[in-house]
Order: structure tokens, then sequence, then C-alpha cells
């Protein structure tokens, strides 16, 4: 199976088809996230966020020292993609459970009334409090619409992602956030060879990691690092470090019988989020981009 992330909109749907029926527990939510996929890879195709320009000094010095390239608030929108996406996911929302319908419901309201969306997509970015003042207007969860924002900017994000990785140098292999955006990463890849991937959070770059490794504190102490696994979920595997306490899952494309698209296989394993936490470890994003319905 080529481990290389899905991003064509028809093989995403076909991967959204296969995980519905291999996962029939998680309808509901796949109903949700599997629909906004295939949204946000259709919106892809026409997405054209402003370049986002680096000093070439500045970057040498970020490449030497080892820092990522930009922060979070440095990725531009593509506002009317983005808006045409969020009217869209609003739908999906409001077809979807209780808090995520009341949340699209509002938005979708508040777009027809002539909210300007440029600046909450850039606090979904950068908190600056105005969705929570929004939310708190509309009288709705301020994390759903965080969610729906964050959902509708992806696209935006990812294409600006794709072009400053094109400047990264060195393989980054020890790095633990993002080296693209600083960010956390939120789920681990094995691809065909066996090399260890791990996918930012928010912008979804992915960078080299080693196996042998916590990818957060670089712990390599075998006595404390541990993995949970099911022989009924072979293409998954949760390594647990007892050094910083925290978690990643990981999958294994090898053992795969399905196209592979990260964000997908995130929100489709919450079952073993749950399971880690119930032992008493952490998922580095847990708290930054809501996941469950």
């Amino acid at each position: 199976m080529n481990s290389n992330p899905l991003r064509d909109a028809a093989a995403v749907e076909q991967a959204v088809s296969q995980m519905a029926s291999k996962r029939p527990a998680y309808s509901a939510i796949i109903g949700f996230y599997g629909a906004v996929f295939v949204a946000q890879a259709h919106a892809a195709e026409s997405t054209s966020p402003a370049e986002i320009r680096l000093d070439d000094a500045l970057l040498e010095m970020k490449t030497r020292e080892g820092f990522s390239l930009v922060e979070p608030a440095a990725f531009t929108v593509d506002t009317p993609a983005a808006e045409k996406l969020l009217s869209q996911i609003c739908g999906i929302a409001m077809r979807s459970g209780e808090k995520l319908g009341a949340a699209g419901e509002a938005l979708a309201r508040a777009m027809g009334d002539g909210v300007a969306m440029d600046g909450l997509f850039a606090d979904v970015l950068v908190d600056k409090g105005r969705i929570a003042t929004l939310a708190g207007a509309m009288d709705v969860s301020p994390q759903m619409v965080s969610l729906l924002l964050y959902l509708a900017v992806k696209p935006s994000v990812e294409a600006g992602a794709r072009q400053l990785a094109a400047r990264l140098t060195g393989s980054r292999e020890d790095q633990s956030s993002c080296p693209v955006c600083g960010s956390a990463p939120i789920i681990g890849e094995l691809d065909a060879e066996g090399q260890q991937w791990i996918h930012c959070g928010l912008c979804w770059h992915r960078w080299p990691a080693k196996r042998l490794a916590c990818p957060f504190c670089h712990n390599r102490d075998s006595s404390s690092l541990e993995y949970l696994y099911s022989e009924d979920e072979p293409e998954y595997r949760v390594n647990l470090c007892g050094g910083c306490r925290r978690y990643l899952k990981v999958a294994d494309t090898r053992k795969m019988d399905r196209g592979f698209y990260p964000p997908l296989e995130q929100v489709a394993s919450l079952h073993l989020d749950m399971l880690a936490e119930e032992k008493g470890y952490r998922h580095a994003v847990a708290s930054t981009i809501p996941t469950a319905l």
C-alpha cells in the first residue's frame, strides 16, 4: 500500500467509504468528518492562499538552530475559498450532533448576516477572543465554532505548509514539533519501508522520526517505552513514553487495506486515545483541535 497521504478527492472519498464499512461503531463521527474531508479535498483544488514570504537570512538561522520556519499566525487564508467551504461544513454540521448542529446553524446565520469571517479564520490560528465572543453572543459552544472554522481554513493552511516545506533543509528527524509551524504532532505513520513519520496537528506537514525514541522528549530508554497493540487492529499501535507520560498513535500502512488519509485515521481511532488516557498518558494536542462529536 502506498503510504503517501491521500489528497485526491475521489481517493479520499473511497478511503472514507472503506473506513465506514470497517468501523460501523464510528458511523456518527465518520458521517460528519468523512463528508468534511471529501469537501476539503474538493476545495483544495481551487484554494490559493497568498504566498508566505521568508527572509533568506532568517530562514538560514532557523534552519541552523532547528527552529520551525513560521508560527501559526503566519499562515494566510484564501478567504473566499474558506467561506465557500465553511458554508458546506455548516450544512454538514447541521445534519450531525446537537452541539455541532447548533454551531453550524449559528455560523451559517452569522455569514448570512454579513459577519466578517476573515478575522475569525485568523483567530483559529492565533486566538484573540473573537471566536469566544461570537459564540457567547450566539449561545453556542466556542469549541464547536472553532472546530468548524478550523476545518474551513485547513486547505489553506495545508497549501501554505506545502509551500514552506519546499524550503526545509535537513531531515529534522529529532524535532519534537512541526518543522514548518511549530505545532505538536497528532498521529504517526509507518510507511512501506518501515520508516516512521509524524504528522502535524495543525498544518498536517509530515516529518521523519526515530522509531525507538519518544518523539516528544527523545527518551530512548527501552524500559520506559511501551506500546499498546491489538491483534484485532494490526494497523494501529499506541506508543507510550514513561518519561514524559505522553503517547502517539501510529498507523502502520503496510497492514492497511485502504488508502491512508491521516485525519481520517485520527478520528476513526479515538478509542485508542481513551485507552491511553485511562492509563494516565496525555496527547500533545488533545486540547488544541477538538476531534469528538
